[in-house]
């Protein structure tokens, strides 16, 4: 007589990329949960890069735009005590006029995205692995990181209409914590830090500890907490330094 056959449970599919991007918006827990299983962290790390490339580039290509960027450079060299002469000025328009300019701005930003997701992943798995006593392969930790990178990408994309129908730009777009305060005067440290300070960076530290607390099996909520005062303390840290070479 043969013995009877016992039914198999058939894995769960993994999710596709369109899902993984949308799941991590919608239900971040149970998209982490699918992608701990089946880790392919490289299809969402290039739409990601290429979306983020593409809202930076959309602004160099109108007149506003072009000129905020010029700008800023322009403020970047006077904070470290140089004059930029109206020759300089001059050059530093006709570049960001340049085709070849766009091209090498986007490629750029799709270079470093992926260099500073590998980074944080390289700091999450040490930390997590070494430290804790975790197990999760770094190709895990890589699939956790890299989908929490879609929340600024959407924020970028939001506040992309909105800055080119105001004509201001800035890095970290519109969502940020200095629009609560429009009544600091423009230049100041507290203003400076307040408008570093991007809602949708918070919401993607948040995103990483929910997915990194899935991984390793902990309280996502205080994995949670402790990435989004990192930030906050980073963010400040990084504010602060740069108000101080502002000149008085």
């Amino acid at each position: 007589m043969n013995e009877p056959i016992e039914p198999t449970a058939t894995p769960a599919q993994p999710l596709s990329l369109t899902s993984r991007i949308i799941g991590v918006i919608t239900s971040p827990k149970a998209t982490f949960q699918s992608i701990v299983a089946a880790p392919r962290p490289v299809g969402v790390l290039l739409v990601v890069a290429l979306v983020m490339g593409v809202a930076q580039m959309i602004p160099q290509l109108t007149e506003a735009g072009r000129k905020s960027a010029v700008e800023q450079q322009v403020k970047m060299i006077e904070r470290f005590g140089q004059t930029v002469t109206p020759e300089a000025y001059q050059k530093m328009e006709e570049r960001a006029q340049s085709p070849v300019t766009h091209v090498i701005g986007l490629v750029a930003a799709m270079i470093i995205l992926p260099v500073v997701v590998l980074f944080f992943a390289a700091i999450y798995w040490a930390i997590f692995n070494t430290a804790l006593g975790g197990t999760a392969t770094f190709k895990q930790v890589l699939a956790i990181v890299t989908p929490s990178q879609v929340i600024p990408a959407v924020g970028m994309l939001i506040g992309l209409p909105i800055q080119l129908m105001r004509g201001q730009f800035s890095m970290t777009g519109p969502f940020n914590l200095g629009a609560l305060a429009p009544m600091l005067e423009e230049g100041s440290k507290l203003a400076t830090i307040l408008g570093s300070i991007d809602v949708f960076r918070i919401w993607a530290a948040i995103v990483t500890g929910i997915g990194l607390g899935v991984l390793y099996k902990r309280s996502g909520r205080n994995i949670a907490i402790a990435l989004v005062l990192l930030y906050l303390l980073l963010t400040i840290g990084l504010a602060s330094a740069f108000s101080s070479f502002m000149p008085r």
